[in-house]
């Protein structure tokens, strides 16, 4: 058999990814957040935070479209299935290491090496104390996203092959309520107390790619485009009346990882960027969009590092400075990283 040649590199679907990682990096950072007010009013911290959402929905989605355009359940190609789930979970391992290491910027500034210690000491007892979130999420929170998409992947690959399309679908809408009824709406009446974030594993992943693997079996076309904005409006609408209903309801922050209006929120965005519109076609953006992988991976540390000087200044101008220079020196060692044969792997599922 041949090896498959890579897909061409829609500039769309690059800038898409590129905006979504910004948006990560809004989430982490909290800009704005001077006050300490994040989730307790719509003010410009909690709006932030959740414009920002359609980010990972959007990641899951494009995983499921590109994974099944390259695996159609008429070819049964396994190989390919097996080859991504081992590269997810051989970078999931691998960043869970780099992660039980502090990169705590204020650290540095302290009784050095006895306040680095300790705080290693601290990260390797939570880490024993708490097997099961490590599993699912790693050292490091935003790790849950690659054991999430690989569990998803695999529940999608074999539940197609031998229960058929269907059955995947019927799966992906059970694990999606269960998700909105297990985190956002566990407070409700009808939620469900279960004793670990929901987020974690594929729960919330399933039905993004599923999302995702069913815009594979469609040509994008232009039509995408009005469709794709209709649901990233409408699901950005759809959440924050969510959210405010949850607030006032079920006294629940404002600040939510999902709400069911995130599925569209990212659908949306998917579609748009898959039509490959003329407004997202620019190639210097796009050129960055192999760097994506990595800068998600690297963020926290350059973010933890620098984020004691965003906190002393206190001031919009400096989140923003801030979460730029993040963003450069991810980019940066994103790109030295892929540059080295040795290291490569580390940054990329290819």
């Amino acid at each position: 058999m041949t090896a498959a040649a890579p897909r061409p590199r829609l500039e769309g679907v690059e800038v898409l990814r590129v905006v979504a990682v910004m948006a990560v990096l809004v989430i982490h950072a909290t800009p704005f957040n001077q006050r300490g007010r994040l989730g307790t009013a719509w003010e410009a911290a909690t709006v932030a935070n959740q414009l920002a959402r359609f980010a990972v929905p959007a990641f899951f989605v494009l995983a499921g479209y590109f994974w099944a355009r390259r695996t159609p359940a008429n070819q049964g190609d396994g190989a390919a299935t097996r080859r991504l789930v081992t590269r997810l979970l051989a970078l999931f391992a691998a960043w869970s290491v780099v992660y039980i290491l502090p990169f705590d910027g204020a650290l540095f500034r302290q009784d050095v090496p006895h306040a680095w210690m300790g705080q290693l000491g601290r990260n390797w007892r939570w880490i024993v104390t708490h097997p099961g979130t490590v599993l699912l999420q790693g050292t490091s929170g935003h790790l849950w996203f690659l054991p999430a998409l690989a569990s998803a992947v695999a529940i999608a690959a074999v539940v197609r092959r031998w229960l058929g399309w269907r059955a995947l679908v019927t799966v992906a809408v059970l694990t999606a309520g269960y998700a909105l009824l297990a985190l956002p709406y566990a407070r409700t009446p009808w939620g469900l107390a279960v004793g670990y974030n929901a987020r974690n594993g594929p729960a919330f992943a399933l039905p993004c790619v599923v999302i995702g693997m069913a815009l594979a079996r469609h040509a994008p076309g232009p039509g995408w485009v009005p469709r794709g904005a209709a649901l990233l409006v409408g699901g950005a609408l759809l959440s924050a009346v969510e959210a405010t209903w949850l607030a006032h309801a079920h006294q629940v922050r404002l600040t939510h990882d999902f709400v069911a209006g995130t599925f569209a929120f990212g659908t949306g965005a998917a579609m748009v960027g898959l039509a490959n519109p003329a407004a997202l076609r620019q190639p210097r953006v796009a050129a960055l969009g192999s760097a994506v992988l990595g800068i998600y991976l690297i963020h926290p540390i350059w973010l933890d590092l620098l984020l004691p000087v965003m906190q002393r200044a206190r001031a919009p101008w400096a989140d923003l400075a801030g979460m730029g220079a993040v963003f450069l020196l991810s980019l940066w060692t994103s790109r030295a990283l892929a540059r080295r044969a040795r290291w490569r792997w580390v940054v990329t599922t290819r």
